[in-house]
């Protein structure tokens, strides 16, 4: 198997997570229609909803700065942390007093989905062939004696510089 970038294997597992979420929704709406008939329908997808937006949006962050700085691709992670939170906290805000919905089968379906979801992600990123070094940089030049940065703030004979 030949190796591919890490754009590639994050679009694999956004992929495959999606479609595991599709997958994943059929049997929920049909057990939740069991379960609770229609409230539980709309406790299904509810579940499946929360669950499969609060993770893609994830990756979808990742694969946007996929080749952005560090910092860039932190920043944009946790910007999209905390604005899943918002919006995750406003919808449960919302329907917290309503009753088309059943809890239990909500709670059951967003656990199920949660899990499956990361499950489907963790497979689809561990099997990825990525390289974990740059065989060619192409950017990066060779370091030579003085090169080095020192960045401990301690001199190279012990001392603690000011």
């Amino acid at each position: 198997m030949t190796a591919v970038s890490t754009t590639e294997a994050l679009r694999s597992a956004l992929r495959q997570a999606s479609f595991a979420a599709l997958i994943l929704a059929l049997p929920a709406v049909g057990i939740g229609w069991l379960v609770a008939d229609l409230s539980g329908v709309w406790g299904a997808v509810l579940g499946v909803a929360i669950a499969a937006g609060f993770l893609l949006v994830t990756l979808v962050a990742t694969l946007a700065t996929a080749n952005a700085s560090p910092v860039a691709m932190a920043a944009a992670v946790l910007g999209s942390w905390g604005g899943k939170m918002v919006v995750l906290f406003v919808v449960l805000f919302l329907i917290r007093d309503q009753d088309f919905y059943s809890r239990g089968v909500l709670f059951a379906v967003l656990v199920v989905t949660v899990v499956g979801i990361l499950a489907v992600q963790t497979r689809a990123l561990l099997r990825a062939k990525t390289l974990y070094v740059d065989p060619n940089p192409s950017s990066a030049a060779k370091a030579t004696e003085g090169d080095e940065m020192d960045v401990t703030g301690v001199s190279p004979m012990g001392d603690r510089s000011a």
